[in-house]
């Protein structure tokens, strides 16, 4: 009714907390709290606060209180009043009963998938790490004006090279971060590579951004021929790749 305090899932998996302001037969619009636009929502989507007692079970999924936000979890301990859950990306906290909404039906099957996307990209990130960095070019060095690629962090770049010495170069890029100096071991040379008619389904490989600022995306081979490959990412999207725009990654 008008007036109440409520959570509702705006989309699949996703929550927000606010106030009802009106209520038009099975639609309700809500004013969130965190100052956004008020919102017309399915009656069925919202669940009222503070939540009536219901059973609890370890493994089950909810949706929690945490901080102002309300998010996916799973029930991991139940100890009285006192509750442990974990968050799609395995991220443990404590919270109260009142903190813990049981979904419906509907919201349920929205938090299973939501959980198996996660867990399938984090598997993905997973793999994509332990395939290591590129493979290093037989014989090649970097030289003064080259294109190539550069590691900051754990991501990599397109750069010129504009000075080299025994053991550093420095790095003109194309990203916000304007320069860099780097060991030599972060630089790759670009595509093509010599490697690329070793690649198998399933390898991985870095993928020529549509942008000189955008780093290098980690893709797998899904399939390949002699002209194009067909790269998934971690949310199982598909794109087309010619072999003069991967790099391959170390087996």
């Amino acid at each position: 009714m008008r007036g109440d305090h409520v959570v509702a899932e705006q989309s699949a998996a996703e929550f927000f907390e606010g106030r009802v302001l009106a209520v038009d037969g099975e639609r309700l619009r809500l004013q969130a709290f965190d100052g956004s636009d008020s919102l017309n929502v399915a009656a069925s989507d919202v669940y009222r606060l503070p939540p009536a007692p219901r059973d609890l079970t370890v493994n089950m999924l909810a949706i929690c209180g945490r901080g102002e936000a309300w998010l996916p979890c799973r029930l991991s301990k139940i100890s009285g009043d006192t509750l442990q859950a974990h968050s799609a990306n395995g991220e443990r906290f404590e919270l109260t009963r009142e903190r813990v909404l049981t979904p419906s039906a509907l919201t349920e099957l929205n938090l299973k998938r939501y959980f198996a996307r996660s867990e399938s990209e984090q598997a993905f990130a997973r793999a994509a790490e332990r395939a290591g960095d590129p493979r290093p070019e037989p014989s090649w060095r970097p030289a003064i004006r080259e294109r190539l690629l550069v590691k900051l962090a754990d991501q990599w770049f397109t750069g010129y090279v504009r000075s080299i010495d025994s053991d550093t170069a420095e790095i003109s890029l194309s990203s916000a971060q304007r320069s860099a100096s780097v060991a030599l071991s972060a630089l790759s040379a670009e595509p093509p590579s010599s490697f690329v008619g070793e690649l198998r389904r399933g390898d991985f490989v870095l993928l020529r951004p549509e942008s000189p600022a955008l780093p290098w995306p980690r893709m797998q081979v899904r399939a390949l021929n002699d002209a194009e490959l067909k790269l998934v990412d971690a949310s199982g999207s598909v794109k087309s790749a010619t072999v003069r725009d991967v790099i391959p990654l170390r087996p």
